[in-house]
């Protein structure tokens, strides 16, 4: 663990360790239920606050926000492939037939015209 200039206790990822709202002898009965405040204790908005104000914690989510989001990229593109390379196939064989049908009529159609005019030349 190493400690950073900003004040922060952080693992060996650098993700900051908070140690200051431990509470001990929580009883199942008052689980969930906020703690009552001492003088020394940070309120959760306060912590949040001090937190985000932070530039190495900020810094750290930065780095976990592009690592999220380059992994869900490549999950996806990986997850579609197939089904994006089969859409793409059937869209170009269903229209090859529709294109080389309007291909052979646009010919057809200007086949006498190029005969023609290649006579004349």
């Amino acid at each position: 663990m190493t400690n950073t200039n900003e004040g922060l206790l952080l693992d060996p990822d650098g993700i900051p360790i908070l140690t200051d709202l431990i509470y001990e002898d929580i009883s199942p009965d008052t689980a969930g239920k906020t703690p009552t405040s001492s003088s020394n204790e940070v309120s959760v908005d306060e912590l949040a606050r001090l937190l985000l104000n932070n530039k190495a914690f900020r810094k750290q989510l930065d780095a976990i926000a592009e690592e999220l989001t380059r992994s869900i990229r490549q999950q996806l593109e990986l997850a579609l492939r197939p089904t994006l390379e089969e859409a793409i196939s059937l869209a170009f064989d269903d229209s090859s037939k529709a294109s080389c049908e309007a291909v052979r009529k646009q010919l057809e159609a200007t086949l006498p015209g190029l005969l023609a005019r290649t006579l004349q030349d």
